[in-house]
């Protein structure tokens, strides 16, 4: 669509961003919801290789690992050369280890396949990648926008579980396998398709004029809320998006536009003199490759490590109860089928969690704010899930479980973004989901040792909620480690 403007034509086409934010949805669909169908497939591959719970967690357990230790890395990568080969190389890498699943015969290559190839290929298309994508890419409505992509994690979460139990019962897990590698490796195409504009430096096309179009033909006015988060002034005055991602329609601002708007979003600061907050809390940065703290800098502060502890044991309690909620519901007398349709229910409940809980931490005084309401639902749902031996009690559980646990893929990064600044969002995000990895890593283990020792799932149970109280404590030590002027705070402690 064109429309005339005093003599200049405006061209009016979709805001890019909204394209990275789609295919992060892509990725996470993929990724998170080949990992909830490990509940599904667990016992088919336990009994078949005639192997204990706790052991059969184990592939899932070193995907999780490396998945733990290769995130900062990960996040290095897209902060230097953009997400579109990250991406790209991690579904054709767990393409690969997913079906190569199905031609184990052993505890040992199953464990190869889908922890090491399939926990490399993952980082490429997790959350750091993803969400660091969207991130760069939103200032405003930053938790909107993760929301939005993260919603893919719901989906993946209700229909991939849903549809693999379906091959399960028709052909087997091996079949199960196979199939999950063939959705991953297809998971390339949009990536090298549509994230050939939003590569980031080492992949930034030729100088582009003011306007963001070869030959400075056009200006594009995005609303204020999509405009790109870092900015810098070119030769002719005005501010265009930085330089780690290329110029696309609609990303030009003229300079008094963008000064108008930096002023506006300092206005009514809540943490006095020297410190810029935008008009809904958040921090606003537009500093390029010095927008906040540096990971070393992170690493030495306190909030730092109560974000990261925080972290980790929320997701030992999520990840415990995602693994073994349909051996636990069976167990207790609920049929298969209605087990399968739990995790289909609390996929569906975390969409509207997602899209809840991003707009909500645009909203509240800090974005953390957001994450005390997720972690009460997650405890109540837990204390649903200790009565459920009927199927309606089940479903109850599934839902509230769902909404409550959507919260954290959405506002962690948020909170990374707005706590450290956004230089090195794609390492310290990565360095934080590290905790998160280590947390899935163990909880599955450790709900399954808990299940061997004691014959059944209480005690385990129990464990999860005592983690959920200890990380909301934790998040209300995080403190924003940024001023208004982009030097960091004092470190802590």
């Amino acid at each position: 669509m064109r429309e005339k403007r005093k003599g200049r034509t405006k061209e009016k086409t979709l805001y890019y961003g909204w394209v990275v934010v789609a295919v992060a949805f892509l990725a996470m669909f993929v990724n998170y919801g080949v990992r909830s169908t490990q509940t599904v497939l667990i016992k088919g591959f336990s009994s078949e290789l005639d192997i204990g719970r706790a052991a059969a967690s184990l592939p899932f357990t070193v995907s999780v690992l490396v998945y733990a230790f290769l995130a900062p890395l990960t996040g290095r990568l897209v902060d230097r050369f953009g997400p579109r080969w990250v991406m790209a190389c991690g579904a054709l890498l767990s393409g690969v280890g997913l079906w190569l699943c199905s031609r184990a015969h052993s505890l040992w290559a199953l464990t190869f396949f889908f922890g090491f190839v399939f926990g490399v290929g993952g980082n490429g298309v997790g959350l750091v990648p993803s969400n660091t994508s969207v991130a760069m890419w939103f200032r405003r409505r930053l938790g909107l926008a993760l929301g939005m992509a993260t919603m893919g994690i719901g989906f993946g979460t209700m229909i991939l579980p849903r549809l693999t139990g379906l091959v399960q019962a028709h052909s087997g897990w091996r079949a199960s396998f196979q199939f999950l590698g063939y959705v991953a490796l297809a998971l390339t195409v949009p990536v090298l398709l549509f994230l050939k504009r939003g590569a980031g430096k080492g992949e930034e096309p030729e100088e582009e004029s003011a306007s963001g179009l070869a030959g400075g033909k056009g200006v594009g006015m995005p609303a204020a809320q999509d405009e790109p988060l870092f900015a810098r002034e070119n030769s002719e005055g005005h501010v265009v998006g930085e330089g780690s991602f290329p110029s696309v329609s609609g990303m030009v601002r003229r300079k008094g536009e963008a000064e108008r708007y930096a002023a506006s979003d300092t206005r009514g600061s809540r943490k006095g003199p020297g410190v810029g907050a935008g008009t809904r809390g958040e921090r606003v940065e537009d500093g390029g490759e010095h927008g906040g703290l540096t990971l070393g800098e992170a690493f030495r502060t306190a909030s730092f490590w109560y974000l990261f502890l925080g972290f980790v044991l929320i997701v030992v309690a999520l990840y415990g109860i995602m693994v073994h909620q349909v051996p636990y519901a069976t167990d207790r007398g609920i049929s298969r089928e209605w087990a399968e349709w739990s995790v289909f229910l609390y996929g569906a409940t975390s969409i509207l969690g997602r899209v809840f809980f991003g707009r909500l931490s645009d909203r509240t005084r800090e974005k953390k704010n957001a994450l005390y309401p997720a972690c009460f639902i997650l405890a109540a749902s837990i204390f649903l899930l200790l009565t459920a031996d009927r199927p309606w009690l089940l479903m109850l559980f599934a839902a509230v479980f769902g909404f409550g646990f959507a919260a954290y893929g959405p506002v962690i990064p948020a909170v990374c973004a707005e706590v450290f600044g956004k230089g090195s969002m794609g390492a310290i995000f990565g360095a934080v989901t590290t905790g998160g990895a280590l947390g899935g890593a163990f909880g599955p283990v450790l709900t399954g040792f808990i299940f061997d020792r004691t014959g059944g799932y209480v005690g385990a149970w129990i464990l999860a909620l005592a983690c959920v109280a200890v990380s909301t404590l934790l998040f209300t030590r995080v403190k924003v480690m940024i001023r208004g002027d982009r030097s960091p705070r004092r470190p802590e402690g």
